[in-house]
């Protein structure tokens, strides 16, 4: 019997699923993905890998029109636009031996609100940020009433990060970050802003990245990583 796993993304109209897609002896297996918007099929891929096929999956929001980080290819990383009706691959690397693969996306969400303060006698306006790894869930980010003096709404921002490794150095995974700022002119760009970046082992991608003080004006951001440590040297690599 065929396994199918099902993934839901809260706070979007998105569901995929997943078939593993027996192939020749020998050779390993593809996956099927489903996606469905409101719960209507608008499309379909084949991932040439039997692994990581829900994770490899990530939609997210531009100007209101929906689009997906996703990895058919499992040596690149691509973007595709969700329409209502249908997918349209839109923009990304294309294949390559030495590609990095991916594993797992993180795009932060987070919402704007305005606020008042009274200081010295005078009232202050002031917009405070509240992102999603701030929460312990995302029902519970996607709920939480900032009592704004403005209409709060759900954004992205416009960059992400990636774990995954090259091929052949699969004994931990590392980090690479996304720039998402020029997908309308359909250009993604991907680098290894933080180096030769590894992530603990028993983390996801989500919980070694805290952008909390993060907005648009302070641009820190916290990331956790593993490090190797010499127990006679001390030597850390």
């Amino acid at each position: 019997m065929k396994t199918t796993n099902i993934k839901k993304f809260l706070g979007t109209p998105f569901i995929i699923e997943s078939r593993a897609v027996k192939n020749a002896h020998g050779t390993w297996d593809s996956t099927k993905i489903s996606i469905f918007r409101d719960d209507i099929l608008i499309g379909e891929y084949l991932r040439n890998y039997s692994a990581h096929g829900t994770d490899t999956f990530y939609p997210f929001l531009i100007n209101d029109e929906w689009y997906a980080l996703y990895s058919a290819c499992y040596t690149a990383t691509r973007v595709m636009k969700l329409h209502s009706d249908r997918i349209e691959d839109w923009c990304g690397e294309e294949d390559s031996t030495l590609g990095f693969c991916p594993v797992d996306f993180y795009i932060p969400r987070y919402k704007r609100s305005t606020h008042t303060a009274e200081i010295d006698g005078e009232t202050h306006t002031y917009d405070r940020y509240s992102v999603d790894c701030e929460y312990m869930n995302e029902n519970e980010f996607l709920t939480d009433e900032l009592y704004s003096l403005t209409p709060v709404k759900v954004e992205y921002t416009d960059f992400g990060f990636m774990s995954g490794c090259v091929w052949g150095d699969d004994t931990s995974w590392k980090l690479q970050y996304i720039d998402l700022s020029k997908i309308l002119e359909k250009k993604l760009i991907i680098t290894d802003k933080f180096g030769y970046w590894e992530l603990p082992h028993k983390l996801n991608l989500k919980e070694c990245i805290n952008v909390s003080d993060w907005d648009p004006v302070n641009n820190w951001i916290e990331l956790t990583r593993m490090e190797h440590v010499n127990l006679k040297t001390g030597e850390r690599y």
